[in-house]
């Protein structure tokens, strides 16, 4: 099954983020995955992520490894500026899921594990403490809109937490560079 719609937003009444994806079977019916994600488990994701992001670079692009982060700021704003203009986070997530693989009440993850290989999706394995997780295969284009899902909920839920892309305005990457 291939990815169909990613959601992200912030639950106050639990005061964690419910991440949905949705997916469409073959016959054209949507399932859906639904998973919790706390504040603690964030904290530890986005920086994984971003490594996740720069091992790519250097994955799909040997020869510029050296300037992984940069690259990593240049593919995320073009991929949000692509998803903008194509409408993709301003259409409203699909109602009439018939299938729920793993049940309607949605997982609380503990841990999460990246499987990267060159010219690949990044591969996240989304787990909680016990029974079955479930795994999302994540193109670079979807993987920095997932990015700024994350970061639009977070800002939602006050949680205080810096959600920064390298390069980005702010970051400690472009901070700590010197010219002579």
């Amino acid at each position: 099954m291939e990815l169909h719609q990613l959601q992200v937003s912030y639950q106050a009444e639990e005061d964690r983020l419910l991440l949905r994806a949705s997916f469409r079977a073959e016959d054209g019916t949507l399932q859906e995955l639904r998973a919790w994600i706390t504040r603690r488990l964030l904290k530890a994701l986005w920086p994984a992520i971003l490594q996740s992001l720069e091992t790519q670079v250097r994955l799909d692009k040997p020869q510029a490894a050296h300037a992984s982060a940069d690259i990593v700021g240049m593919e995320h704003h073009a991929s949000v500026e692509h998803i903008r203009d194509t409408g993709n986070f301003n259409t409203q997530y699909e109602t009439g899921i018939s299938h729920f693989p793993l049940g309607e009440a949605p997982l609380l993850i503990t841990s999460v594990n990246f499987a990267q290989n060159p010219d690949e999706p990044v591969r996240i394995n989304f787990a909680p403490a016990s029974g079955d997780g479930f795994e999302l295969a994540f193109t670079m284009v979807v993987l920095h809109g997932f990015c700024s899902l994350l970061r639009d909920a977070a800002k939602t839920a006050e949680w205080d937490i810096s959600l920064e892309m390298p390069g980005a305005p702010g970051s400690t990457s472009a901070g700590s560079r010197l010219l002579n």
